[in-house]
């Protein structure tokens, strides 16, 4: 009879939304994998995954309800030009000659949806600007296929490649974005002898000519240290850039005539970013966030979530979105919220808080939020905190915190491995507040 009870009970938990530090946890609204969110506003977006699933939100993601599919293929993008117009993409299928990947639009908002192109490998990128639609392509090893960028006029959809010399030979094109006359790319390519070669340039004539701004190769079986890759590049006014890159994030300040690295450590090989001004971005390492307000020069981790992330989705500093690959998605309206500033009283901490642990049962890992709060002026205080687990006869288990730290948000996860099953209590700690939480372990 209990674990009736109980299994009842984590059915009801599913359809629950759980709220997380800076961020909102709906429930799961399908089955299926869910790859590519979109948000034409504030309150339209849609995502699409495996199995034809398309689905669609009015009301800024708080309900998603399906939306009518071309197809029960499985889908990869979904990618708004405006308003009514928007296009989605199947995920690669194999071939005897590479793999290939169908283009469909919507004019109406995604009451139908028309095929009006195919194309050979995988897409890596989407960017538009007031004129112009841009996706990249990367190329498959072992097929001699190569990769590449197309555009298309916003009106009508009507995509043309741009011409290309070995700048993208035998492998293609990571990243594509436009800033005043320049089309930027962020390409590699395979030669004849095992050489690597990574490249960062731009045209501005639509490649009938290139310009070569970083070059970096090695063997493939040798690669030295300070061998760099190059991947996602964005500008986020006409002077500043950042692009993700193998050995760290890197940044220029003058329409990139020169880039400088700015962190080697938190950044190291993360292969997108996401930055929504000149401040303010955020990267994902499976299931972790990390969120810069410094113009990517110091980083804090945002949140450790239960499920690794699939893609996210900002519309601006304060509102963005994440597919997780357990089916869910999450929201923040804060910005995700992990340090405390004095802005007018906004977003201030004001007391000590420890959430109960998510998700709970839970089997081996779980996390834990908590929050430190600010003086009552919005200034930092430092406190030396302890969080600590113990079982129920009140013997320790694992030392989770043990360190001082700045009002803020935070994340920590147990790992309840080598632990057998039961319930147990952690328990924070910090100068005069202490308090204590239950959860349970059921494997």
């Amino acid at each position: 009879m209990k674990k009736f009870i109980l299994i009842s009970c984590l059915i009801l938990q599913s359809n629950l939304s759980f709220s997380i530090p800076g961020w909102i946890e709906s429930p799961v609204i399908t089955d299926n994998v869910l790859r590519s969110i979109y948000f034409i506003d504030s309150n339209t977006g849609f995502v699409c995954g495996s199995n034809g699933s398309i689905f669609k939100t009015t009301d800024g993601g708080n309900i998603w309800l399906p939306g009518n599919s071309p197809g029960i293929g499985n889908f990869e993008n979904i990618y708004f030009i405006d308003n009514q117009r928007g296009l989605l993409t199947t995920v690669p299928m194999p071939s005897e000659a590479g793999y290939w990947f169908v283009i469909f639009l919507t004019t109406n908002q995604g009451l139908n949806w028309v095929q009006i192109q195919q194309g050979s490998n995988f897409i890596t990128d989407f960017y538009i600007d007031s004129s112009e639609f841009f996706l990249s392509i990367d190329g498959v090893f072992g097929f001699e296929t190569t990769g590449g960028v197309s555009y298309s006029p916003l009106n009508p959809i009507n995509f043309n490649s741009l011409p290309y010399f070995d700048f993208f030979r035998n492998s293609g094109v990571k990243s594509v974005c436009k800033n005043n006359d320049r089309i930027w790319i962020s390409a590699s390519y395979g030669d004849d002898v095992g050489t690597y070669v990574n490249r960062l340039g731009y045209t501005t004539n639509y490649g009938i000519n290139w310009q070569i701004v970083m070059h970096d190769s090695a063997v493939l079986w040798n690669e030295p240290p300070s061998h760099n890759k190059f991947f996602n590049i964005r500008f986020v006014n006409d002077s500043v850039a950042y692009l993700s890159s193998k050995l760290g994030l890197m940044k220029t300040e003058n329409e990139g005539a020169d880039w400088y690295i700015l962190d080697t450590t938190v950044t190291k090989n993360v292969q997108k970013n996401y930055f929504t001004s000149f401040d303010t971005g955020w990267i994902f390492k499976s299931n972790k966030i990390y969120k810069s307000t410094s113009g990517g020069v110091n980083w804090d981790t945002n949140f450790i979530y239960n499920s690794n992330f699939t893609q996210p989705f900002f519309l601006n500093s304060l509102t963005g979105y994440i597919l997780c690959d357990n089916r869910r998605i999450l929201k923040t309206i804060n910005g995700g919220l992990v340090s405390v500033k004095n802005s007018g009283n906004q977003n201030i901490i004001d007391k000590f808080s420890l959430s109960q642990n998510f998700p709970n049962p839970f089997n081996p890992k779980t996390i834990i939020n908590y929050e430190l709060p600010a003086s009552p002026q919005g200034g930092a205080i430092t406190n030396f905190v302890k969080i600590k687990v113990f079982d129920v006869l009140g013997k320790e288990v694992a030392t989770l915190v043990n360190e001082k730290q700045n009002a803020g948000s935070y994340s920590v996860e147990f790992n309840g491995e080598g632990v057998a099953s039961g319930i147990y209590f952690y328990k924070l700690e910090t100068g005069n507040f202490a308090v204590t939480k239950r959860m349970a372990l059921l494997k």
